[in-house]
């Protein structure tokens, strides 16, 4: 018989149904013929508990479908706001450095906010209004980017008024969209809470009074039991699943903000310096309880140096400066993570004992190793999550490092004279100006100084080309060496050369030219086992006492001299005649040897 289940008044609606089969059930344990009745009712009551709990299940699925949506949903927007954050860094770099690249980024990117609106209808049709404004707001920006191709001062494209306008426009309703999205995701999650607790009293219900009518058919009632267990258990694993999805989803869009400031910092930085000060500041706060260090490599590509660290928690002792043959992950042009017992291969640019948990990875870009990122962490610090951190904030690192790098390197040529190093025409036309008001505002002297070797076309016919090219840059390099470091050495074309000698005495500059022509004549040069022959040069001084000549002026003095120095026999130094004699307050009746040396060069007794 089936176990006795009390009565008690107002305990819901089962218990009529339990009061019916148990006189059911009697009556079938004592006639033995009503067994076939009460195993129909039970497999009616088994067939309404399945369908029961088909439809329970069914409505779980279909809210965890709706928070799936919502979560896509989200997924897209984020992909959208990438989409659109490409487009706009690919046409500031194409306003910046006009290249056809820039170009097809920025139409890849277009099409990529094509798709992304495209997919957004199609997934969500209950917004289609809005979508179609926010795809608007968007093509409104994008017009007004590509409108300010000429734009005279590219960086006001970003913060012009009413760049900022639309730029905060597409921002907000964005923004908005994905609050709305995410306020529909809490309400569907509390619906899927609460329906699962409403299954959980259900099912409690449910096993209660089923296991009235389950005496005889004992493992049938504990095999359904046993269902409706998992199934309990399932509905919670889901709930749980989905609280942790929330969170997952609000740290990565965290991470993703902190990644957006951090390329807009990276976009604003000048030097190297710089950008590896922002990659440590950024991987100090994407990768707390860390401590790190970023490395640059040298010159010589072959030593690394520290270049900006943060302090952490347990942080491994490092050496300042180690070969790049020291760490893994540049001699392996990857990721190099120590997460456990040793490797076969660490790291060897340690100071101390090395650490049993820490990240290398090598910045690298165009073929190129610029730096490398150390970190050192407790292990649950390197999630995949993090790991993945730590390559995009090195890439996008690197990124901006060859990129200052290609600008520093167009600059120098745009400056140098290739053959020599030394600055060009073009620099001397600015520099010699800013110069010359420099000397306006602060009353000083400033001299110039025009050198040209003598006989030199003899060079080029006797040993070649070559050899006159030994002897340019020979000479370009002792007359670079002969001058003080705020002192500008330029090639002024062919073997003529031109020095602008600021805040300085009349007297300084002829002597300073002076050494140099000495300094000139001791030079002796072998080219191809040969000794060439002896070298020599000839120099013109001008000068002005406060800036007050013109560029073009002084100039013109300064090659009058050299002509009258060339006329006097070559391997000499003229004074030009236009330069304005000493005050007539000064004493003149012991003259100095620097003042003796200034008659001479000039030529007066």
């Amino acid at each position: 018989m089936l176990p006795f289940v009390p009565k008690k008044d107002g305990e819901g609606i089962f218990w009529p149904l339990v009061d019916q089969a148990r006189e059911v059930l009697n009556r079938a344990l004592e006639a033995r013929k009503l067994l076939p009745v009460a195993f129909m009712l039970m497999l009616g009551f088994l067939v309404l508990m399945a369908w029961d709990g088909y439809s329970s299940t069914r409505e779980l699925l279909n809210a965890q479908a709706y928070v799936q949506h919502t979560h896509q949903v989200l997924h897209d927007m984020d992909g959208l706001e990438d989409a659109l954050q490409d487009a706009r860094e690919a046409w500031l770099h194409y306003v910046l450095t006009p290249e056809k690249q820039d170009r097809v980024n920025f139409s890849a990117a277009e099409k990529r906010i094509d798709r992304q609106l495209q997919k957004l209808s199609e997934q969500d049709p209950d917004h289609q209004q809005n979508i179609a404004h926010m795809g608007a707001l968007i093509d409104d920006e994008l017009q007004h980017l590509q409108a300010q191709v000429n734009n005279p001062h590219p960086n006001k494209i970003w913060h012009g008024g009413l760049s900022d306008q639309k730029h905060e426009a597409v921002r907000e309703s964005i923004q908005s969209f994905k609050d709305g999205e995410e306020r529909l995701l809490a309400e569907r999650n509390v619906a899927a809470q609460q329906r699962s607790r409403g299954i959980t009293r259900s099912v409690s219900i449910r096993i209660s009074v089923f296991s009235a009518f389950m005496a005889v058919l004992f493992l049938l009632v504990m095999r359904d039991s046993k269902k409706l267990r998992v199934a309990e258990k399932s509905a919670l694993e889901v709930q749980n699943r989905l609280e942790g999805s929330l969170s997952q989803l609000k740290s990565e869009s965290e991470n993703s903000r902190l990644l957006n400031e951090l390329q807009a910092d990276f976009q604003i930085c000048v030097t190297a310096l710089e950008a590896y000060k922002v990659a440590a500041s950024y991987l100090q706060r994407l990768v707390p309880e860390s401590s790190g260090i970023v490395f640059a490599i040298d010159a010589s590509q072959d030593a690394m140096h520290a270049q900006a660290m943060w302090p952490g928690v347990d942080g491994a002792s490092l050496y300042q400066v180690f070969s790049r043959e020291d760490c893994c992950a540049v001699r392996g042009g990857r990721l190099h993570a120590q997460l456990g017992p040793h490797k076969a291969l660490d790291c060897r640019h340690f100071a101390g004992e090395t650490p049993s948990f820490y990240v290398c990875f090598p910045l690298s870009a165009l073929g190129e190793t610029l730096g490398v990122l150390h970190l050192s962490a407790k292990p649950e610090t390197f999630t995949e999550s993090r790991l993945t951190t730590i390559q995009q904030i090195g890439e996008y690192a690197a990124l901006r490092l060859a990129n200052l790098n290609l600008k520093e390197k167009l600059q120098h040529q745009s400056l140098r004279d290739p053959l020599t190093g030394l600055y060009n025409r073009r620099f001397l036309d600015t520099r010699l100006e800013q110069e010359l008001v420099r000397a306006s505002r602060n009353n000083s002297g400033i001299g110039l100084i025009m050198a040209d070797i003598d006989g030199f076309k003899l060079f080029n016919d006797q040993f070649g080309h070559d050899a006159g090219d030994l002897v340019l840059k020979e000479v370009s390099g002792l007359l670079r060496r002969s001058m003080r470091a705020e002192d500008i050495v330029c090639r002024y074309g062919g073997e003529e050369f031109l020095a602008v000698v600021p805040e300085s005495s009349l007297e300084s500059v002829c002597e300073r030219a002076e050494q140099m022509r000495a300094a000139v004549a001791k030079l002796q040069l072998d080219y191809a086992g040969n000794r060439l022959r002896k070298i020599t040069a000839s120099f013109g001084v001008s000068y002005s006492l406060d800036g007050g000549v013109a560029a073009a002026q002084l100039l013109r003095y300064a090659d009058e001299a050299l002509y009258e120095a060339k006329g006097g026999g070559c391997d000499c130094v003229r004074l030009s005649s236009s330069t304005p004699k000493p005050p007539a307050s000064e004493p003149e009746q012991e003259p100095d040897k620097s003042r003796a040396q200034v008659r001479s060069i000039a030529g007066r007794p």
